[in-house]
């Protein structure tokens, strides 16, 4: 047991679901210990038929679990489990399973484990932090494998009756599930983020959770009382005194209802705020926050989740649930793929540098056999709505006239009544400098300041040793957004972003400061920047940021911004 904290309260980790609670908290320990164990010849049959037993339990479990999400929360949130069925389908899968239990004459738990923790291993090495997520999904059949071999209850059978508070290094989805059986009433995880599995089915359940926590399931006891607050910051409070709970509950009581909370700032300027989704299944979400606009969907995911390429008829039938699912704008990116985040059934030669590589447009326009289907399939949902159809990573002139030559003959090909505007992606500095060749066949760009400051710095944004080395607050990087916007504007081109540093309350009052025009952020931070846009006077701070990128030395914007605004 670790020493008891008391009244210690942390405010990091990621928001998954919005929300409070005060409950005691259950620590899930858990890693199913398997005993490695020769065999014989005589005996491979014998584990060969325990593991299509175990398999054929799994797939029940997870069809189970699926009907279950669909009775309580909808086929949006069933479908996550169906990523779980095409791992135990995956015709490689039970084959190479047998072939190490003949090879190496071992007990099919010890088979199970290893390979369960090779694919664990590989996913969570992937940069892309939502397929990385996925590895969490690996484990979790691997884990319902096991329990049916080793014959071992479900997780939740220790947990009392009373309102508890799960805390865990990580959990799966149907673990999840099980223990939403009790009055689980939060989540707080030592990883994941907002974009898994689990935080979408925290955030269906009305918990709410915390993630990327590091270590703290080290750090509390099965036992200890925690206060969960997600509404503004992710918050958490262990075994606080009896006074902190009652003024908690207290201003639960009397709940945020005097805070204004709206898209409308204090000069009368109306927002275009949007979500950032790379899942239909995130729609539900938005239509309980009353998000009018989608302002990047990234649709490589709907490749990343296909053991093929993805029909034209089923990404028509994911982009027209998109555009009828908000009643504003929806933002459709095509797919944004390389060897960085890579399809299995799509090879690509190993790079040195993949950020910088065959990726993105460069890639897509080289496969029309993957490009042309998914434009068909997007200028079909544009008829269902207000829709834009975006083309990532453009760095090159001969790109956009590549672009627009495609684009026009998919448009004759299928004759649409309504034929969507597209535009770019500002993500390579290169684009900043030929807005004037990009006015002559778009007027939009969404830039994507994840990318665009990793080029900027010339840093690796997955490599933790360089974090500090890059600011999107910083002058230099200020000074070149403030440049692009500005030029942009004056030639009539509209100017989004849907980079991480619109989701920062900091970088999205500098953003509204340069004349950004829509701004796509997570939609765990949607109702924050409601409650601070009423209290911002944009032509003030379009002064103020000015004025800031006037000087001529270097001075810390951000501190600036949050002393005057936050």
């Amino acid at each position: 047991m670790v020493k008891k904290l008391q009244n210690q309260s942390f405010e990091a980790g990621i928001i998954g679901s919005c929300g409070t609670c005060v409950a005691h908290c259950y620590v899930f320990k858990k890693r199913i210990e398997v005993e490695r164990r020769s065999i014989t010849e005589a005996q491979i049959p014998e584990e060969i038929q325990r593991l299509d037993f175990a398999i054929k339990k799994t797939a029940d479990d997870i069809q189970n679990f699926r009907k279950r999400a669909e009775e309580r929360h909808g086929e949006k949130y069933a479908a996550i489990f169906d990523s779980h069925l095409l791992m135990l389908e995956d015709p490689q899968f039970r084959p190479r399973l047998i072939a190490r239990i003949e090879k190496d004459k071992i007990n099919v738990e010890s088979a199970v484990r290893e390979r369960i923790d090779e694919i664990h291993k590989s996913f969570s090495a992937i940069a892309d932090p939502y397929l990385r997520e996925r590895a969490i999904d690996i484990k979790d059949v691997g884990d319902r494998l096991l329990r049916h071999l080793l014959g071992l209850d479900g997780p939740v059978e220790d947990v009392d009756s009373k309102p508890y508070v799960l805390v865990a290094q990580e959990v799966t989805p149907s673990e999840l599930l099980d223990f939403a059986r009790g009055e689980l009433r939060g989540i707080c995880l030592d990883t994941g983020g907002a974009t898994s599995h689990v935080a979408i089915l925290s955030d269906a359940l009305g918990i709410p959770s915390v993630f990327g926590l590091n270590d703290f399931s080290e750090k509390v006891n099965t036992g200890d009382i925690l206060i969960i607050d997600t509404r503004k910051s992710p918050k958490i409070i262990v075994n606080p005194k009896s006074e902190v709970i009652t003024a908690f509950e207290m201003t639960l009581n009397n709940d945020n209802t005097s805070l204004k909370k709206s898209e409308i700032t204090a000069d009368g300027v109306e927002l275009h705020i949007g979500a950032n989704l790379a899942r239909a299944e995130e729609v539900a979400t938005l239509q309980k926050l009353d998000v009018k606009h989608i302002s990047l969907f990234r649709s490589e995911f709907v490749f990343m989740e296909s053991l093929d390429s993805p029909s034209e008829k089923y990404q028509t039938e994911v982009y027209t649930e998109l555009v009828k699912g908000v009643p504003g704008t929806v933002v459709l990116r095509t797919v944004d793929v390389g060897s960085d985040k890579p399809l299995k059934y799509l090879p690509l030669n190993e790079e040195n540098n993949p950020a910088m590589g065959f990726r993105s447009v460069r890639l897509s326009l080289s496969r029309p056999d993957v490009l042309e289907p998914q434009l068909r399939a997007m200028i079909k949902a544009a008829q269902y709505g207000n829709c834009r159809i975006i083309f990532p990573m453009v760095s090159v002139s001969s790109e956009l006239k590549k672009i627009s030559e495609l684009f026009n003959k998919i448009v004759e090909e299928i004759k649409p009544e309504k034929i969507p505007e597209w535009g770019i992606m500002l993500e390579v500095p290169s684009a900043a400098f030929m807005l004037d060749e990009i006015a002559k066949y778009t007027k939009y760009i969404s830039i994507g300041t994840n990318d665009l400051m990793q080029f900027f710095y010339a840093i690796d944004r997955t490599n933790e040793k360089l974090s500090g080395y890059a600011d999107y607050l910083s002058m230099p990087f200020m000074k070149f957004m403030n440049q692009c916007v500005s030029e942009a504007l004056k030639l009539n081109i509209k100017v989004g972003v849907c980079g991480e540093m619109a989701s920062d309350p900091a970088g999205f009052i500098a953003l509204l400061g340069i004349g950004v025009q829509e701004f796509g952020m997570r939609p765990a931070v949607i109702e924050k920047m409601r409650e601070i846009i009423p209290n911002l006077n944009k032509k003030n701070i379009t002064g103020f940021i000015k004025n800031i990128l006037n000087r001529k030395e270097l001075v810390n914007i951000r501190q600036l911004i949050e002393l005057t605004y936050l």
